[in-house]
């Protein structure tokens, strides 16, 4: 189930692009109206009226005339440049002269009804006095950009292979960041071929007799802008929604939203752009202020028109959409039927209200330099990404602090599988409480945003405002990199973890040991730094939104680290020695150490402690500073040397080909062999006891494989030389009584005093043979 943002595109994602590029009613009656100052004398007045007027004024009417007009002036240059003024400045990229507004009739009904004059006027100021002259001027302009395509439509022959040959191809599945790559890559040509098409139209028009005349060029440059804007709007959804390839496409939508979402996109953004183009045309060709007006409000009735088709369009979609989520989340009642069944009502209501406001305000000639209009219509698109990023946020921080642990999802116990469900239950349920809240929370902050844009203020609920988005911001950047870094560092530590084995032998001495890379001693390590870190400035961060001032904690904080660095010196001792000890790779997890009289092999290290767990199963917690030397079996290979005791009249030759015969069938086997460094062999007789010939035999393996082969080379040589009819020495223990003795002791009490010394002998051999044993056994 995909979320409920990603499924809404095809309605959130034309209105926030055309939200973005559109030019507000509000935005155009505000920076008109800074443009020019009302009720002034001489507006609608010819040369001679204003000489006369001004010669029936005194001096002091003369300068508070003048004293007003250079006020409003300053005032006015102080204001905010509007998205008109932007786009008129745009105009001037060939020229830097500037065309003059015309001025605001008193009456209303006689300028309406001069409407079609004013445009007929425009016209004939771009075709320098004559209509037919425009006419001419508009065919050849067309006749440019036809010139100009044909030119792209030479270059695009020669960048199609590019494409084909890129979708011919089959196309892997790749994740979000490698799809937008992928998608840009497969754009490059159709950047080349706006380029070639902006440069020959720009080449062609200087060839033109008028290039010269101002509003021939500003006629251009609009048409040229709207142009490019439509073919760089269209190659910009391309990459997002790619209707034609799911393989390439960014947003998780299927085919079908994504084709919606991509032509309305266009279709917005491109009218947009014109509406913007437009209404800076006439403003730079002095057209009157009040047909500037009109030409807006028909563009806005037009927006606020196509948002309508779009929510009515999509109302059985969303209905379906809001269902499902209550569907899977459990939380479908009443209430979300009523909701899902008439979503649209509030939502056309809204933006009905927004046009009435905006009407109103133009009609009483309100200022708003805000733009209210622009930011109130974004209002809904900001609620689906805001509330979706929101509820992203409650999920990854509940997966995150892992309230519930599901580590046991396959066990066959079944009160342990009811205990599982009913914490998935309790973890639903508090998602789904968290949410809403959230989600209320947005919603309201929207609200109070929206009417502070129509200057209805609450008290502090600007700065709740302010402290909730930032907030919201702080924490799913703080999540961002922190699933970011965990999920690397988990993979780096998986490919570094070894495959666990079904044979329990190798734990019999050192304990299961098996040494792991060193990332994977470090990066755990370096994941709770990451996680301390974000914490702590994600804490700050939230706790500057609301207001509080974090220097004196900062302060404060590095006074009581101060205090504790000196008032701990065993604890800093502890961390700084456990940081040399990790910079030198003396020791990583899994290897078997031994540091002074503790050994172990090592299970995980922290900041202050290393945890070794003894082969016999104990769990050892040293901090670093009381390691001391270190001894490390796993690095190298271990040496492994033990003895066979023979007869003295065994043959020594042939015991040493059999055990070089013995260790070339191990260093073969596909078992052991790839643990050999060195093989099995004889070493030669090692010394000759009282009863006995000892010979010794060593072999060099990898650390913490020895064992099993040193136990497998006793079985082989042992048959081996069974074959061969050698055998070991057997326990002998000879006790002889004096000759002057035997005479006079009984028959009877010799047999006992024989036994008693043999018994005595063999108990001090076991004896020495367990005290060697021991002291061989310590690594």
């Amino acid at each position: 189930m995909k979320p409920f943002f990603f499924k809404t595109w095809n309605v959130a994602l034309p209105i926030l692009l055309f939200s973005i590029f559109f030019i507000a009613p509000s935005a155009f009656s505000a920076e008109t109206d800074q443009a020019t100052p009302e009720n002034l004398p001489g507006q609608d007045m010819s040369v001679g009226e204003i000489n006369a007027t001004l010669a029936t004024m005194s001096d002091e009417q003369v300068r508070s005339l003048l004293s007003k007009e250079l006020s409003t002036t300053t005032e006015d240059s102080k204001k905010t440049v509007g998205l008109v003024e932007k786009a008129s400045s745009w105009l001037h990229l060939l020229d830097d002269d500037s065309g003059s507004d015309q001025e605001l009739s008193a009456s209303l009904t006689a300028r309406i009804i001069q409407i079609p004059r004013d445009y007929l006027t425009v016209a004939r100021k771009i075709g320098n006095g004559s209509f037919g002259y425009f006419l001419i001027t508009v065919c050849l302009i067309a006749l440019i950009f036809a010139v100009a395509w044909g030119c792209e439509f030479v270059t695009h022959r020669f960048t199609s292979n590019f494409k084909k040959q890129f979708q011919e191809k089959a196309i892997p599945d790749l994740d979000g960041p490698m799809r937008f790559i992928a998608g840009l890559m497969l754009a490059i040509p159709s950047g080349i071929n706006i380029l070639v098409f902006s440069t020959m139209a720009v080449v062609l028009f200087f060839i033109l007799p008028m290039n010269n005349h101002p509003p021939v060029r500003y006629l251009f440059l609009a048409t040229l802008f709207t142009i490019i804007f439509f073919k760089a709007c269209s190659l910009l959804s391309q990459v997002f929604c790619s209707p034609r390839s799911a393989a390439l496409r960014v947003l998780p939508i299927d085919d079908t939203v994504a084709k919606s979402a991509h032509n309305r996109a266009i279709l917005s953004c491109t009218y947009t752009f014109f509406a913007v183009m437009s209404l800076a045309l006439l403003r730079e060709l002095g057209i009157n202020r009040l047909t500037f007006h009109s030409t807006a409000i028909f563009h806005a009735s037009l927006i606020i028109l196509f948002i309508s088709i779009m929510v009515l369009n999509s109302r059985h979609y969303v209905k379906n959409l809001i269902l499902e989520k209550s569907e899977l989340y459990k939380t479908r009642n009443w209430v979300v039927e009523q909701f899902a069944q008439f979503w649209h009502v509030p939502t056309l209501f809204y933006f009905f209200i927004i046009w009435l406001i905006m009407l109103n305000d133009m009609l009483a000639g309100v200022q708003r330099g805000n733009s209210a209009f622009l930011m109130s219509l974004i209002g809904l698109p900001l609620f689906v990404v805001f509330n979706s990023l929101g509820q992203w946020v409650v999920r990854i921080s509940i997966n995150t602090l892992q309230i519930y642990d599901h580590a046991h999802n396959d066990s066959d116990d079944e009160s342990l599988n009811t205990q599982i469900a009913e914490d998935k239950e309790r973890e639903r349920k508090l998602f789904v409480t968290t949410s809403r809240i959230m989600s209320l929370a947005i919603l309201a902050t929207l609200l109070v945003w929206v009417l502070s844009l129509w200057n209805v203020h609450i008290p502090f609920a600007t700065n709740i405002t302010k402290a909730v988005f930032e907030s919201l911001i702080a924490m799913a950047l703080g999540l961002t990199v922190w699933r970011f870094a965990s999920s690397y560092i988990e993979k780096k530590m998986q490919e570094t973890t070894p495959e666990s084995t079904e044979d329990g032998e190798e734990s019999d001495e050192w304990g299961a040991v098996s040494s792991r890379g060193r990332s994977f001693t470090v990066l755990p390590m370096l994941r709770k730094f990451i996680a301390t870190t974000l914490l702590i400035m994600v804490t700050l961060v939230i706790l500057s939104a609301l207001g509080i001032d974090i220097g004196p904690l900062l302060a404060g904080a590095g006074v009581v680290g101060l205090a504790i660095g000196f008032g701990a010196q065993k604890l800093v001792s502890d961390v700084f020695s456990g940081f040399f000890y990790l910079l030198d790779d003396a020791f990583r997890v899994g290897e078997y150490i031994q540091a002074g009289s503790v050994s172990g092999s090592v299970e995980s290290i922290t900041l202050r402690n290393v945890m070794l767990r003894h082969h016999r199963g104990m769990l050892q917690i040293i901090p670093h500073s009381e390691l001391g030397s270190i001894t490390n079996f796993m690095r190298g290979g271990i040496i492994v040397k033990f003895n066979l005791e023979f007869p003295y009249d065994a043959d020594v030759d042939k015991i040493r080909k059999i055990i070089k015969k013995v260790g070339k069938a191990m260093l073969n086997d596909e078992e052991f062999g790839k643990d050999f460094i060195q093989p099995v062999k004889s070493a030669g007789v090692r010394e000759i006891t009282a009863s006995v010939m000892v010979i010794r035999v060593k072999f060099k393996a990898q650390p913490g494989t020895h064992f099993v082969i040193r136990r497998e080379a006793y079985r082989r040589i042992t048959d081996a030389l069974a074959a061969q009819g050698i055998h070991y020495a057997h326990r002998k223990v000879i006790v002889e009584l004096p000759e002057h003795e035997q005479k006079s002791i009984p028959d009877n009490q010799q047999k006992r005093l024989l036994e008693a010394g043999a018994a005595a002998a063999i108990a001090q051999q076991e004896a020495e043979e367990e005290e060697k044993h021991q002291g061989q056994s310590k690594p």
